[in-house]
């Protein structure tokens, strides 16, 4: 399959609509560079495009872009809300012992590692903790050697490894595929 627009004639000339375009197919173009799969629909306002890699284990990854208003347009933009995420999945079979999750700090976290002992804080950023179920893998050191520039930029949003699957979660409006070179080599 492919990318596909879904705009109405009027946004086709929107500068939001060619960029929303040139990410896309950035994306679609990355992809078959890799023999992988998209899908996916595009406008001036959102995007959700997916795509499948095998290289050398399968790779899921989705974007997202999603512009809410109010429906006045002669409201500023401060009247609308913009949601970008993108998440990076892969299944890593028999480490389903080696269970983790590392996410944004909430403000409740400071009582929560008192009661928790297996909750703590991220080594590479303060603004992460980190829950381990059964003991620290070396994978979660990989992880964050590679990812270290999204940790530090905050647009990791979460990690989790559970059930033989890694979820990689981020709030990021780019593509960063020099990093997910880099993971799909070493994971």
């Amino acid at each position: 399959m492919k990318i596909k627009p879904n705009a109405s004639s009027n946004e086709l000339s929107s500068p939001f609509y060619l960029i929303n375009e040139t990410f896309c197919s950035d994306f679609e173009n990355y992809i078959a560079n890799k023999n992988g799969k998209v899908k996916g629909k595009y406008n001036a306002w959102s995007y959700l495009i997916f795509g499948k890699i095998n290289s050398p284990k399968n790779w899921t990854l989705m974007y997202k872009k999603s512009t809410f208003t109010s429906g006045n347009l002669l409201l500023s933009s401060k009247s609308q809300t913009l949601l970008v995420l993108a998440e990076w999945e892969t299944e890593r079979k028999g480490t389903h012992n080696s269970e983790f999750e590392i996410r944004k700090k909430k403000s409740t976290d400071s009582l929560r590692k008192i009661i928790n002992k297996s909750l703590s804080d991220l080594d590479l950023s303060d603004k992460y903790v980190l829950e381990i179920k059964n003991g620290k893998p070396p994978l979660i050191s990989k992880l964050t050697r590679i990812l270290k520039e999204l940790f530090l930029s905050g647009e990791i949003y979460k990690i989790e490894h559970c059930n033989d699957k890694l979820k990689i979660e981020m709030r990021t409006e780019k593509h960063h595929f020099e990093i997910f070179d880099k993971l799909i080599i070493e994971i």
